[in-house]
Parts: C-alpha cells; sequence; structure tokens
C-alpha cells in the first residue's frame, strides 16, 4: 500500500533518485538519474515495491505568484540573506505547501543596511511580498505591512512587545529592533 508524504510538489522538483524507486505515474527520470515531478500534485511512495506516484491535485494549489502576500518562519540568516519556510498565502494556511522563500538585504529596508542580523532573527515569522514566479522565491519586507510579525529575545527567548519602533523583552528588559511589521501581533 503507498504512503502518501503529504508533500505537495510541483513539476521539476526532485523527489528521489533511479537507484531507489521506480516513477510509475507523473514523474521521470532526469538525465542526472534523479526522479523528479511531471505534475503539481501529492507525493506517494512504496517502499515495498520501491515505486513513487505523483498524484495530480485537482483544486487550484496553493503556490505562491508574483504579488503574494506570504508569512513564514525564518530557517537560515546570514549577513546579507535569510531564508523563510513559507507556511501561508494571502492568509490561506495549507498544511501541503513546502515553499522556500530568500529575502536578500536589499529587499529589507533602507534602513537596515549593514547586516540582515539586525532585521530579522532565526525562528522569528515573517510576513513579507513575492516578487517572482518561480523558486526560490524572492521575497521583499520594504512595505510598513511587512516585516517581523513575531520576535524573540536574543538574550533570554522571551517573545517581544512593541513599543513604538522598538521591541522589548517583558522579562530582563531587553531593547532590540527589527523591520517590524504593522502587523506584529505582540504589543
Amino acid at each position: 500500500m503507498p504512503e502518501r508524504t503529504r508533500k505537495l510538489v510541483t513539476p521539476g522538483d526532485i523527489l528521489g533518485v533511479e537507484e531507489e524507486f521506480i516513477p510509475i505515474h507523473g514523474a521521470y527520470v532526469d538525465h542526472e538519474s534523479f526522479i523528479r515531478s511531471q505534475v503539481v500534485g501529492l507525493v506517494f511512495t512504496d517502499i515495498i515495491k520501491k515505486n513513487i506516484i505523483v498524484k495530480h491535485v485537482k483544486d487550484k494549489p496553493l503556490v505562491p505568484k508574483q504579488g503574494d502576500t506570504v508569512e513564514g518562519i525564518v530557517t537560515g540568516v546570514s549577513d546579507d540573506l535569510a531564508f523563510i519556510n513559507i507556511y501561508s498565502i494571502n492568509d490561506k494556511f495549507a498544511r501541503t505547501i513546502n515553499f522556500t522563500g530568500v529575502i536578500h538585504i536589499s529587499q529589507v529596508s533602507t534602513e537596515f543596511l549593514s547586516s540582515m542580523y539586525d532585521a530579522l532573527r532565526l525562528g522569528e515569522v515573517v510576513r513579507a511580498k513575492v516578487l517572482n514566479n518561480n523558486y526560490p522565491f524572492q521575497l521583499t519586507t520594504k512595505d510598513p505591512t511587512l516585516g517581523v510579525i513575531v520576535a524573540y529575545c536574543s538574550k533570554c527567548g522571551e517573545t517581544l512587545r512593541r513599543r513604538n519602533d522598538k521591541l522589548v523583552c517583558p522579562r530582563c528588559g531587553n531593547v532590540e529592533k527589527r523591520k517590524i511589521s504593522s502587523y506584529y501581533l505582540f504589543r
């Protein structure tokens, strides 16, 4: 019996390698021996028979597109980039989506030009706008409604409260600055 992995895939997504599985339906083997999806759908794997099937999603899938507003969790930060695991598109939550967005420091705002660490941190929740239609999705937080909507104290881990343009920790009193969205959840 196939096991549903509940992962939404789009055409070209890598599902495995030819040495491990056989693509049966909705998937193909590319010239590098990777098994890739042919359609937008859900992946089914049969570990015993070593098969992969991608079942086409008949309903319109929830996929980010240019101009959409997304929310996600910061999964990686460097001096000039942040990686966002997107969980919501246009305020619609979907369990099957698994998309990554990338924010470059130039797309944060003009006041955060020194380092991405000053704008947002690992594990925080961000609201951003999609700039392109392909993967990985390029994101921006330049609009006042975009930016961090949940942030945590870098000293004690408590959820920060918004006080004007700063974030204050109710536990230790630490004051921090981020690229804050006007939709910040804790005041």
